[in-house]
């Protein structure tokens, strides 16, 4: 039985730490390099034991990975990656030395595939792939993600994963009562393919109770099936769609992603002669009482559900911010016995709050209905509240909310099917391709977009309840993370964007929390131990956030 490596290196990797900062650092390759020790590149553990060592790690510790495959922990069959530590995966092997900086703009993934036999079959089958959070991926946490230290996941694609039972367990990435950010990762074919009718599991990344934010990731051919959320879905703390608690709510921040080709797939009945999708958003769905979700300068392309949001599904009493995104051809149809679509691209449902500014949402136009719940956005009752901040290309809209708010008069509403926004009308024969950036996205025409004032955008968005994400989100750049021209257009491609220096490496962690971090002294495991050292025995405590020796 292979075994972590962390017992075998603690005592080499920490020699001469100092009280305060110092850190633990892995360099794993997938078959080793010299002495396999970990200590630096040329010296690479293998990546047999990268599984067990992740397991096994100390909040602070950080994790190195050159591209290429890695199996996971052979114990168990999956990835635990704990609380507050550092994963950076992707790095060339020309990597030298203990050096870590590296352009993740032009780099290269390190790979968590289920498909473990190699049979093109993933072999999770019960549970999650990969597990970040407190306790068992298999029992509803107690804690709170406020309580634990941030884990940093860089350059991983995660693939592959395939569950056959139902529940919302997760089916590649299941993140539960923890803040998580992903950088440059990828979310790829992962497929749930439970046949319990009742319930479903979502494809590529479960959020319970939790924070995460996602920068300049791919979301790509995932499937659930009898469900909903191929690419995320977004719950409340222990999967409670009726929690009225917001400490309960979870945050899920996706930035500069790409999120193309997922769907929410059923079976057939003997009645029908085509696929029969699956409900409640086929590409992202956030549960009720969920909490808020943040889409910023991405696409959200070709996804495919039953109906209520095939783009994204905000449910009862979630809050969702749409700011300069593309949603291109998300086709919601009904099937069977659901008589209405409830919006294509966003579904708000009961007392939710959507927000909106420079987005463009359209269909090709053989698929766009007018009227009614067909329409592109569909504001489900008058309890919802819609605010805008102008600049918006929507298809259709029906706004059935009275609260205060609304849309603007800028914002290119059509009135009558002559003048519906199309997929044609829009972007003409251009395709979703690669542009420059680090994900695919789709140029509109030149003389398609309204003009957008990207200061008043800014100073409009300023004015809305962001709260900490406030100070992480950077509207200054489109998709392709190009810098944006002050007078923009709408959606995630700025054609007159200025590219940015690829080559300039990445060493920081990006995007620091300042708001959450736990303060005081705790043990490795997380139990608090008061305000001070000075009456604990010798051993390695987190003051403050950051690891300490005594």
């Amino acid at each position: 039985m292979k075994r972590s490596i962390f017992i075998v290196l603690f005592a080499a990797l920490t020699m001469g730490l100092s009280a305060q900062d110092e850190v633990v650092r892995y360099f794993f390759s997938p078959n080793g390099n010299g002495d396999e020790d970990g200590s630096s590149w040329e010296n690479a553990a293998a990546g047999e034991y990268l599984g067990a060592t992740l397991a096994d790690a100390e909040p602070g510790t950080e994790f190195y990975l050159m591209e290429g495959a890695y199996a996971p922990d052979i114990n168990t069959n999956r990835w635990f990656i704990p609380q507050g530590v550092l994963v950076k995966g992707g790095y060339p092997e020309s990597m030298t030395g203990t050096n870590t900086k590296y352009a993740y703009a032009k780099g290269g993934q390190s790979i968590f595939s289920a498909d473990l036999d190699g049979d093109g079959k993933g072999d999770n089958t019960s549970y999650a792939f990969v597990y970040i959070g407190e306790g068992s991926p298999t029992e509803q946490s107690n804690a709170y993600y406020k309580d634990w230290l941030k884990t940093e996941v860089w350059g991983i694609t995660f693939r592959d994963g395939a569950r056959i039972n139902s529940k919302y367990w997760g089916n590649m990435v299941f993140v539960q009562a923890a803040q998580a950010d992903f950088h440059f990762c990828r979310f790829l074919n992962n497929n749930s393919t439970t046949t319990d009718d009742s319930n479903g599991s979502n494809g590529g990344l479960e959020i319970w109770g939790s924070s995460v934010r996602c920068f300049d990731c791919i979301f790509r051919d995932n499937i659930t099936a009898k469900g909903s959320g191929a690419a995320f879905q977004v719950r409340a703390r222990k999967s409670n769609s009726g929690a009225t608690d917001p400490a309960d709510y979870s945050i899920a921040y996706f930035e500069r992603c790409e999120f193309r080709n997922n769907i929410a797939f059923s079976t057939l009945t003997s009645t029908q002669n085509d696929e029969k999708w699956g409900t409640y958003g086929g590409n992202c769905s956030v549960a009720d009482n969920g909490g808020t979700v943040y889409i910023i300068n991405s696409l959200i392309a070709d996804s495919k559900c039953w109906y209520r949001g095939c783009g994204i599904r905000v449910s009862t009493n979630v809050t969702a911010y749409f700011i300069c995104n593309t949603f291109y051809n998300n086709p919601c149809r009904s099937r069977g016995d659901r008589s209405t679509n409830n919006g294509a691209a966003v579904s708000a449902g009961d007392n939710s709050k959507t927000y909106y500014a420079g987005n463009i949402m359209v269909e090709y136009a053989a698929n766009d209905d007018f009227t009614g719940s067909d329409a592109e956005v569909y504001i489900q009752n008058a309890s919802a509240v819609v605010q805008s901040a102008g600049y918006n290309i929507f298809g259709t809209v029906t706004n059935n909310s009275t609260q205060p708010g609304g849309f603007l008069a800028n914002d290119n509403i059509p009135t009558s099917l002559a003048t519906v926004n199309t997929i044609e009308s829009i972007f003409g024969s251009n395709t979703i391709a690669n542009q420059g950036g680090v994900s695919d996205v789709i140029a509109p025409l030149g003389t398609a977009p309204v003009a957008m004032d990207l200061a008043a955008v800014k100073d409009a968005v300023a004015a809305w309840p962001i709260d900490e994400m406030a100070k992480v989100m950077d509207l200054d750049k489109d998709q392709r993370r190009y810098t944006r021209a002050a007078n923009s257009v709408a959606g995630s491609y700025d054609p007159n964007g200025v590219a940015p220096d690829d080559e300039e490496p990445i060493d920081a962690v990006e995007n620091v929390y300042t708001t959450v971090s736990r303060q005081g002294v705790y043990s490795l495991l997380g139990n608090y131990m008061g305000e001070s050292l000075s009456n604990l025995p010798a051993g390695v405590y987190v003051v403050n956030g950051k690891k300490v020796i005594k």
